[in-house]
């Protein structure tokens, strides 16, 4: 199968198109950066090609970004979104796979586990555009019948992610002997890159129409992450409470049945592989002069 996948020089991007490769795809990877097989603005028209699937990464992803500016976030998430579905279109594509976030449930939800037919909540300018980029896909569809999958992703995390995260800000500042968390109880759903590249493969070969939970089924809290990374690497770890703590859980047995896909890594698995990666890639001290 011919994929292209928008957002390919991202975290997301480029797990999934190892993944997809290894299985055995042609992948075609499009992005805005220099090193991207096709380089393109995903809020432009852009070339047609031949494709039997696209799965659609590219987005603003940072809440506080799309809060900051937006008239960016709307292009990008929504009118970018738009501009790929035309393509996929265009391009003879049968699937189209959309990541979507568990955002689009609030934070927190009403109920947890939270499945998929909790009520979507505009709760601020990056949910929004999630929203509306779940409902272009129904419009496809509907006019169009151009089959869909929407992930809506929890808390991923894993080697290679970067700043601005949850998980990489608290290596980066164990790396700088000590972490100061504020609010540890609240609690999210941890999933880790390997399972979430494995969900989009399988959703990029599904008949199944409609959004589907990708995280772990379990609630670990900030401050179990936070004092795990510190632990390891031999950093202070300090907390101050606060208040309204939030809390998040998937309900993940529509990707049992649908999919066939549970995760296999958990959270300590996950961050031990992570904080491996860190070291590894950490960039040495200048020596003194």
């Amino acid at each position: 199968m011919k994929v292209l996948v928008t957002g390919s020089e991202g975290f997301l991007g480029k797990h999934v198109s190892v993944a997809l490769k290894a299985k055995g795809h042609q992948v075609v990877g499009l992005d805005s950066a220099p090193t991207a097989e096709i380089i393109a603005d995903i809020t432009k028209v852009m070339p047609i090609m031949q494709v039997d699937a696209v799965i659609h990464l590219a987005a603003v992803v940072s809440p506080n970004v799309c809060a900051a500016n937006p008239e960016l976030a709307f292009n990008v998430n929504v009118n970018g979104t738009h501009q790929v579905l035309r393509l996929a279109l265009e391009s003879g594509a049968k699937k189209f796979v959309f990541s979507s976030s568990a955002h689009v449930y609030g934070v927190g939800p009403k109920y947890l586990p939270t499945d998929e037919y909790h009520p979507l909540w505009l709760q601020n300018v990056y949910t929004t555009t999630k929203i509306l980029g779940e409902q272009l896909c129904q419009l496809f569809y509907d006019n169009h019948g151009l089959s869909y999958t929407t992930l809506r992703l929890f808390n991923v995390y894993g080697p290679g992610q970067g700043t601005g995260y949850f998980v990489p800000d608290m290596i980066r500042q164990a790396a700088n002997g000590r972490i100061y968390l504020q609010g540890p109880s609240t609690t999210k759903d941890w999933i880790y890159i390997d399972d979430v590249v494995e969900a989009f493969g399988r959703a990029v070969e599904t008949a199944y129409v409609g959004p589907i939970n990708i995280g772990s089924g379990i609630a670990t809290s900030l401050g179990t992450v936070a004092k795990t990374i510190a632990d390891d690497m031999n950093a202070v770890y300090a907390f101050t409470i606060a208040p309204n703590a939030t809390n998040m859980r998937a309900d993940i047995g529509r990707a049992w049945c649908v999919l066939n896909w549970t995760p296999k890594v958990d959270i300590h698995g996950g961050l031990r592989a992570t904080l491996e990666h860190a070291k590894v890639t950490a960039v040495a001290p200048e020596p003194p002069n």
